[in-house]
């Protein structure tokens, strides 16, 4: 006779307990510097790695294309050897750099390594055309495209075709463009009429935006799992912590264009164009803030556990928390730690906020629904 009771108890005191959910968000303020190779009128970034050695490639006086590598501050051009064209499409933390180059003759294209100097050719045996090699990581792991169609891992010596599904019927179309330290990829796939941007981890595809949106692709992931990428040349975004919120279409900066890659530091590079010139841009963290909330919500209300943790170039001078347009809390420094107390009912926009003692400011925006 006692177990209906004890259950009952059991559900009453259910409902008391909160139940919670976390979510931790970031937002950075960046400050632009354009690259341009000495020289040349067209100049795209396309990799940069932990140490900030920045790859790409330029045209030069009559057009020919060539890689480079930007480092301390000097290029160094980059050629494979007897070729007509080469691009510098990635580099890991080891300095090893990967892309694509051209010989003389019936039109072609193949994939490269170059580790401590020396050259190796990297060619899928499935290419009919050409391989291109977009991304390496710490461990050597190599990702790119074959014959501009299917995508492709290079590990231990062995390639392993990897595409991303597609409808039925539709020809492969993807392409694999960057992968970082814990082996996540990024890339994009041709499906329903657009391009999809993607990440991959633990064999687990995710979209960064949902299906029938505006054409997207994801170019390079760090080791935060920050992602970034572009819908056209001249709209770029970064998505940051995406791949900790799995199963979520991720919330995407705005970036000055369209960025190739991102490192652990959150620098990002790119490329973007005027009517008379095309540069690359290195985007360098000016203020950055992380902002982690613990939403409550039970019988007795909802409340909002708000932590947060500003740093950048210059000190920072406050960080406030402001709800539906009105400042609620406020501390000076660069961290807080507070409880926010949501009504019954409403959405209501949460916003932290951190300013610099330049006045740079840097934001998280939520809205957060209670029942």
């Amino acid at each position: 006779m006692r177990a209906p009771f004890v259950s009952l108890l059991f559900i009453l005191l259910a409902a008391l307990v909160p139940a919670a959910i976390s979510q931790t968000n970031v937002s950075v303020t960046y400050n632009y510097a354009p690259l341009s190779y000495p020289g040349a009128p067209v100049t795209n970034v396309n990799g940069i790695n932990n140490s900030n050695v920045i790859v790409g490639s330029y045209y030069d006086s009559q057009y020919f294309v060539h890689g480079f590598i930007y480092r301390a501050g000097k290029y160094t051009a980059v050629n494979f050897p007897g070729a007509t064209m080469t691009e510098v499409l990635g580099i890991n933390d080891y300095s090893d750099i990967v892309g694509t180059y051209q010989m003389p003759g019936t039109l072609n294209f193949h994939g490269f390594l170059r580790h401590n100097g020396v050259f190796t050719k990297i060619n899928d045996p499935s290419a009919k055309i050409g391989t291109m090699a977009f991304g390496i990581n710490k461990a050597g792991t190599i990702v790119g495209t074959f014959d501009n169609e299917q995508g492709f891992v290079y590990q231990n010596g062995a390639y392993r075709t990897l595409n991303a599904p597609q409808l039925s019927g539709e020809p492969h179309q993807t392409q694999l463009n960057g992968i970082n330290n814990l082996g996540a990829i990024v890339g994009q796939v041709f499906t329903n009429g657009i391009w999809r941007g993607f990440w991959i981890t633990n064999n687990q595809i995710h979209y960064v935006e949902a299906p029938g949106s505006v054409d997207s692709q994801a170019n390079g992931i760090n080791g935060h799992g920050d992602v970034v990428g572009c819908h056209d040349v001249q709209a770029g975004f970064a998505s940051f912590l995406a791949t900790q919120n799995a199963g979520k279409f991720p919330a995407e900066q705005s970036l000055v264009s369209c960025a190739a890659a991102i490192n652990y530091a959150r620098a990002a590079v790119g490329t973007y164009s005027t009517l008379s010139k095309s540069y690359g841009f290195l985007a360098v963290p000016e203020l950055t803030l992380q902002v982690s909330r613990v939403t409550q919500t039970s019988q007795l209300g909802t409340v909002v556990h708000v932590t947060a943790a500003a740093s950048g170039i210059n000190p920072v001078a406050k960080t406030q928390v402001w709800l539906n347009g009105k400042e609620i809390y406020q501390v000076a420094g660069q961290t807080l730690s507070t409880n926010v107390t949501l009504p019954a009912g409403s959405s209501d926009r949460l916003v932290v906020q951190a300013i610099d003692s330049k006045g740079v400011i840097a934001k998280v925006v939520n809205t957060i629904a209670v029942n």
